[in-house]
C-alpha cells in the first residue's frame, strides 16, 4: 500500500498537520449539528407534532445502532492509524476491510431490527393513531438506509487517515445540503410528509456513500480486498472503541433523567429553556469533539511510529486550543446569552431561564474541550480502559451522582451545580490520570516524551 505523501502525519510541522484536520472537522460537526436542527424545523412545521414524536421513537434505537458504528469505526481506524505508522502496511490495510466488513454487516442486522422492532416499540410505549402511523412509515424508510449510517463513519475516519480531512468534509457537507434540499423538496413542496423526512435522510446518507465509495476505490492507498478476521484483533476493534459506545449510550440514561428532574422541580418551561440551552451548548460540545477528532488520526499514527515527543507536542497543542476556545465559548455566552436564548424562543420567561442555564454551562465549558479530548486522546494511543473510565464518568457517572446529591444540598439550583460538577470533577481525574500515564498503558511516565 502506497502512503498519503501530501501530508506525512509523521514529518510534516505539528502545526500544520494540527490546523489542517481540526478545521475541518469542527466545521463538519458544526455543520452536521445544524442539518439536524433544519430537519426537525421542517418536520415540526410541515408534519406537526407527531411527526417530531414520531422521530423521538425512533431516535434511541437509531442511536445504539449509530453507537455501534462509531465504536467500530473508532477502534479499527485507531489501530489501523498505529500499525500505518509503524510501516505495517498491509496489516493496516486489512483492519481497514476488516472494519468496514464489520460496519457493513452490522448494518445490515440494524437495518432489520428497525424494520422489525420499532413499531413494536411504538405499540409498548402505548404510541397510537397518527403517531404510530408516522413511526411504522418513518421506520420502514430508513431501514432501508442503515448500511450507509454506518459506513460512512468508516470512509470518513479512513480517508482522514489517508491524509484527506478536506475531503471529507466536503463530502459530508454534499450529505447536509441534500438533505435540507430534499426537506424542503419531497416534505414541502411534493407533500410526503413524514415518508419523504425518511427519504431525504437516508439519501442525505446513500449519496456521499458513493462519494465515498469513489474517492476510497480511486484516489486513496486503501486497497479493497476480501478480509482476514482474526478474533483477538477484531476483539481488539471492539474494545478499544468501547468508550464512544458507552458514552452514546450513557448521554441517552442522563437526558432522560435531566428531564425527568427538571420537569419534576421546574415544569414544561424549565424543559424548554434546558432544551434552548442545550441547543447553543451544542456548539460548544462540537467544537470540542471537533478538535478531538481532528488531532485524533495524527496522534495514532505518530505513537504507531514510535514518535512520541510527536505524540506529546499534538496533545498538548490540542489542550491548549480546547481551553482557549472554552475560554472564548464562556465569555461569549457571559456577554450575549440573553440574546442567543431569544432566537429559539420569543417567551421573556422561558428565555431568562435559559439564560440562566447558559451561564453554568457557560463555567463548565472552561473544562469540557479538555476533557473530552483526553478521552479521545487515550482512546488513539490504544488505552481503551482509562478512555472508558473518563467518558463514562462524565456521560453517566458524574450526572447520576450530582442530580441525586446537589439538589439536597442546593435546592433547585443543584440541577444546574450538576453541569459544573460533571466537568470541574471529569477534569480531576482526567488530570491525574494523564499525569500518571501521558502515554497510556504500553509507556511508564518515566518516558522522555512526558
Amino acid at each position: 500500500m502506497k502512503e498519503n505523501r501530501s501530508l506525512d502525519l509523521g514529518k510534516t510541522n505539528i502545526n500544520k498537520i494540527f490546523w489542517r484536520y481540526v478545521i475541518p472537522s469542527i466545521l463538519m460537526m458544526i455543520v452536521q449539528g445544524t442539518a439536524a436542527f433544519i430537519d426537525s424545523l421542517f418536520v415540526g412545521r410541515y408534519v406537526g407534532a407527531d411527526g417530531l414524536a414520531a422521530i423521538t421513537l425512533v431516535m434511541p434505537l437509531l442511536m445504539l445502532l449509530i453507537g455501534f458504528g462509531i465504536m467500530i469505526a473508532v477502534g479499527g481506524t485507531t489501530l489501523a492509524g498505529i500499525e500505518k505508522g509503524a510501516e505495517n502496511f498491509k496489516r493496516s490495510n486489512n483492519l481497514f476491510n476488516v472494519t468496514t466488513s464489520l460496519l457493513l454487516v452490522t448494518g445490515l442486522i440494524g437495518a432489520i431490527v428497525i424494520y422489525t422492532m420499532i413499531p413494536v416499540m411504538a405499540k409498548f410505549t402505548g404510541a397510537q393513531g397518527a403517531v404510530l402511523t408516522h413511526t411504522i412509515k418513518y421506520s420502514t424508510y430508513m431501514s432501508c438506509f442503515a448500511p450507509f449510517f454506518l459506513l460512512n463513519f468508516a470512509f470518513a475516519f479512513f480517508l482522514k487517515l489517508d491524509g484527506k480531512p478536506v475531503t471529507v468534509v466536503l463530502i459530508m457537507l454534499s450529505g447536509t445540503l441534500t438533505n435540507i434540499l430534499l426537506d424542503y423538496l419531497l416534505i414541502l413542496k411534493f407533500g410526503l410528509g413524514i415518508k419523504g423526512a425518511a427519504i431525504a435522510t437516508g439519501l442525505s446518507q446513500a449519496i456521499p456513500f458513493a462519494i465515498f465509495l469513489g474517492f476510497v476505490v480511486f484516489k486513496s492507498s486503501w486497497k479493497i480486498k476480501k478480509p482476514k478476521f482474526y478474533l483477538n484483533e477484531v476483539g481488539r476493534i471492539f474494545f478499544n472503541g468501547l468508550s464512544e459506545f458507552l458514552s452514546n449510550i450513557a448521554l441517552a440514561i442522563t437526558g432522560v433523567l435531566f428531564n425527568y428532574i427538571i420537569m419534576a422541580k421546574s415544569g414544561s418551561d424549565g424543559v424548554a429553556a434546558y432544551a434552548v440551552a442545550m441547543q447553543i451548548a451544542g456548539i460548544a460540545t462540537y467544537i470540542g469533539y471537533g478538535i478531538a477528532e481532528g488531532s485524533q488520526v495524527a496522534v495514532s499514527y505518530n505513537f504507531g511510529a514510535e514518535n512520541y515527543t510527536r505524540v506529546k507536542n499534538i496533545r498538548n497543542l490540542s489542550l491548549k486550543v480546547s481551553f482557549i476556545l472554552g475560554v472564548l465559548t464562556a465569555i461569549t455566552l457571559f456577554l450575549f446569552g440573553n440574546q442567543l436564548a431569544g432566537i429559539f424562543v420569543s417567551e421573556s420567561e422561558v428565555a431568562y431561564m435559559a439564560m440562566d442555564i447558559l451561564g453554568y454551562y457557560a463555567v463548565s465549558f472552561l473544562f469540557l474541550g479538555i476533557n473530552i479530548n483526553v478521552g479521545t486522546y487515550f482512546t488513539a494511543i490504544n488505552d481503551p480502559v482509562r478512555s472508558t473510565i473518563i467518558t463514562v464518568y462524565r456521560s453517566l457517572v458524574a450526572t447520576v451522582l450530582g442530580l441525586l446529591l446537589l439538589p439536597l444540598i442546593f435546592g433547585d439550583q443543584g440541577i444546574w451545580l450538576t453541569i459544573i460538577f460533571i466537568e470541574v470533577s471529569t477534569f480531576i481525574i482526567a488530570f491525574f490520570m494523564l499525569k500518571r500515564n501521558p502515554l497510556g498503558k504500553a509507556i511508564s511516565s518515566q518516558s522522555p516524551a512526558v
